[in-house]
């Protein structure tokens, strides 16, 4: 039985990359995975952003944009476009001709890229017990990333800040507590649940 990241390299072959990122910290985290070696994904593939010269990623997400700015060049190659987002089961549409030549595979992040620091400060347990205090609350989201902001407190992070790019490019700069967590966010995530949508962690190349 094949391992989710070598369906995940079958799928994508030799066609050339595009990481397509909802957010901010889905785009620290791509970036940090490619410039420590972390991705099977070799760098001469991947699709950088003309627009953004120090990102291996774009936060270009609607098909029309994306085929706008990005598959309107030759590769000499396929393009695979890795959309990373916590929407679970979204497919971004292309529309032809450059659906000929380029297709979306889904990296869910469900349900939203903060439980990936729910995962790495071990509070999983915590963060359930506090949706469970709180469902039915007025006008609460219960989100992961309100969960970080209202009931985590370090000396060493401020998690208010979980939103913005100075926290997230500290917090994750670390590769081993990195893919710990995403390995932590696998084991958590229902494969049923999950269905055809690959993880950050099927990236890895471990």
């Amino acid at each position: 039985m094949h391992s989710r990241r070598e369906e995940l390299a079958r799928a994508i072959g030799d066609d050339a990359v595009l990481f397509s990122c909802e957010g901010v910290a889905e785009q620290v985290i791509v970036d940090k995975l490619v410039t420590k070696h972390l991705t099977f994904i070799d760098r001469n593939r991947i699709i950088t952003d003309p627009y953004n010269d120090d990102a291996w990623s774009t936060r270009d997400r609607s098909g029309e944009s994306l085929a706008r700015d990005f598959l309107t060049q030759d590769y000499g190659r396929n393009v695979t476009i890795l959309c990373i987002q916590d929407q679970l089961g979204h497919r971004t549409l292309l529309r032809q001709p450059y659906a000929e030549h380029a297709r979306t595979i889904n990296v869910t992040t469900h349900p939203e890229i903060e439980m990936l620091i729910v995962c790495r400060e071990d509070k999983l347990d915590e963060y359930n017990s506090w949706k469970s205090h709180h469902r039915g609350a007025k006008n609460s989201k219960l989100k992961p990333s309100l969960f970080c902001k209202e009931e985590l407190d370090k000396d060493d992070y401020n998690f208010r800040n979980v939103k913005k790019y100075p926290f997230l490019n500290q917090y994750w700069d670390d590769a081993d507590t990195l893919v710990r967590a995403l390995e932590l966010y696998r084991e958590m995530t229902s494969a049923k649940k999950q269905g055809d949508d690959f993880l950050l962690a099927d990236l890895l190349n471990v």
